[in-house]
């Protein structure tokens, strides 16, 4: 299965995050990751009459080589009345999560043309 994200079961997100914010303790053993997506492609699904089942965006998954790594820590904005961005965060508890993260986002990131940028 090639690296994707999902915030509907069995429906690709299409649209590459935004920003993809990371932080780490200091003993490098929990951390989280803060993903911003700008008008994500499920909110689609709300205007398409096609889509035969209701459905709720309950979390974010990344999925990969048949693992995956799930998040119910979901905020959806609306501007204007119409739901706009989607922000997700994970949270690591443990370097065995952080590695299963990394490893994710290094498939995505060749899948995608996604790319790091240090921070101050």
């Amino acid at each position: 299965m090639k690296p994707q994200i999902q915030f509907v079961s069995g429906v690709e997100e299409i649209i590459v995050p935004r920003r993809i914010r990371l932080t780490k303790s200091e003993n490098g053993e929990t951390g989280t990751a803060t993903f911003i997506f700008i008008n994500p492609s499920v909110f689609s699904l709300f205007s398409n009459s096609s889509f035969s089942e209701p459905f709720l965006i309950e979390g974010m998954e990344l999925l990969w080589d048949n693992k995956k790594i799930k998040t119910n820590d979901i905020a959806v904005f609306f501007k204007r009345g119409q739901p706009t961005i989607i922000r997700s965060i994970l949270i690591f508890k443990n370097s065995k999560e952080w590695f299963n993260f990394l490893n994710f986002m290094n498939s995505y990131a060749k899948e995608t043309g996604l790319s790091f940028t240090e921070g101050n």
